[in-house]
This record gives structure tokens, sequence and C-alpha cells, in this order.
């Protein structure tokens, strides 16, 4: 656990920091009236930068990811799927099986004719909690700044990660609680993959060197 605290302290710290804050939010406050609220800070640069930005926390996105941390070492790339598969399996399950039942902002606030949509965004209607593309990004974004480790780009991981986060609110696809869950999720998994198996001595080349080295 140490050597994974000691390459992502400024991560956690940061994601410490995120926990406390939308815990806070939460506690205090209704997820309709919240998105409904943050629904009003609009623009269209913000429209086309979360439009696009979104797709930062799609499963393609992530694959490339850990497949790249292949090519850097293969224990690394072990650890970065490992925790994509475990925490995206979690999130599913409570997607489809425990929260099946919570509709999507688009579907909530079907009725409501002044809500800002974004124009070729197609909007889901069910499987709301938690947020599968927020796991995927706190899932990547811990795992970049496993193998990252200066502070100053863990400071930009975590919040790429959480733009990309908040993009499912600013789009409608998700409440506040579902990319606050979904993004604990991720990262907690990969915090787990890392904890279990950074330090063993197995898997210290990439794919590319252990190829080189086979010839």
């Amino acid at each position: 656990m140490r050597s994974t605290l000691a390459r992502t302290q400024v991560f956690i710290a940061l994601l410490i920091g995120w926990i406390i804050f939308g815990a806070i939010v939460i506690s205090f406050t209704d997820k309709e009236p919240l998105h409904l609220y943050l629904n009003n800070f609009n623009h269209p640069y913000f429209d086309v930068f979360f439009k696009y930005g979104t797709h930062l926390g799609d499963g393609i996105f992530a694959a490339i990811i850990v497949a790249l941390g292949f090519i850097y070492r293969i224990r690394f790339g072990v650890i970065g799927l490992l925790g994509l598969l475990s925490s995206s399996i979690i999130t599913q399950f409570l997607k489809r099986q425990v929260f099946d039942d919570q509709l999507r902002p688009s579907k909530v606030f079907e009725q409501m004719a002044d809500l800002h949509f974004i124009d070729g965004v197609n909007l889901h209607s069910n499987f709301s909690f938690p947020s599968g593309h927020s796991t995927a990004a706190f899932s990547t974004f811990f795992f970049l700044a496993l193998i990252a480790r200066k502070p100053i780009l863990q400071v930009m991981l975590f919040s790429v990660g959480l733009l990309v986060a908040f993009s499912r609110v600013y789009i409608s696809q998700h409440f506040f609680e579902d990319i606050y869950v979904g993004g604990i999720i991720g990262a907690s998994f990969t915090f787990l993959a890392s904890v279990l198996l950074i330090d063993m001595s197995w898997g210290e080349k990439g794919f590319v060197e252990l190829f080189d080295t086979i010839k």
C-alpha cells in the first residue's frame, strides 16, 4: 500500500477532498433541483467542450490507455486492466441490478421545455446510477497518475478526470450523485488493484522490450 500511496499521494489527496465536498453537496441538496441549478450554467463553448470531452470516459479510450500500460510495463498494464474491469463490473451490476429503476435527467425532466440540451447528444433514459463513464474516467486517470507520479501531472490528471465526470452532468446524461459514486468506484478499485500488484517482481518489462529480449 505504501508504494501506491507514495506514487499517487497528490491524486488521492484531491480525491479525498472531492469525496468530502461531494458528500456535503449531496447531503444538503436534492438531485433534481441541483441538476436544474447546474444546467443553468451553459455556454456554446462549453457545449462543444463537454460534448466531445465526455468521450474520454468511453471504454475505448480506457482500453487504449490500458494497452499503453502494457507497453510501458506488463505489471502496470495488468493493474490498469484489473482496476478498469473490476470497477466497471461493479458499476454495471449496481446500475442494472440494484438501482435499475433510476431514471436519467432527460427522462425525469422530459416535460421541461427550457432544460438545456446539446444538439447531437443521444440521451439515454434508464440506468442512471452510478455513472459508467465516471467510473472509467477515474479508473483511467488514477492509473495514469500511478505511472506519472509527478505532483503537477497528478493535479492535471485528477482535473481532467473530474471534468470528464462533470461532462456527464453538463450534457444531462447523469445526475451529480451518479458521477460522484461512479468516480469513487473507479478510483477505489484501481487503487486496490495497485495495492495488490505494484510491489510484485514480475512484469517489469513492457511488451516491446519483452519482444526485443525474445529476439
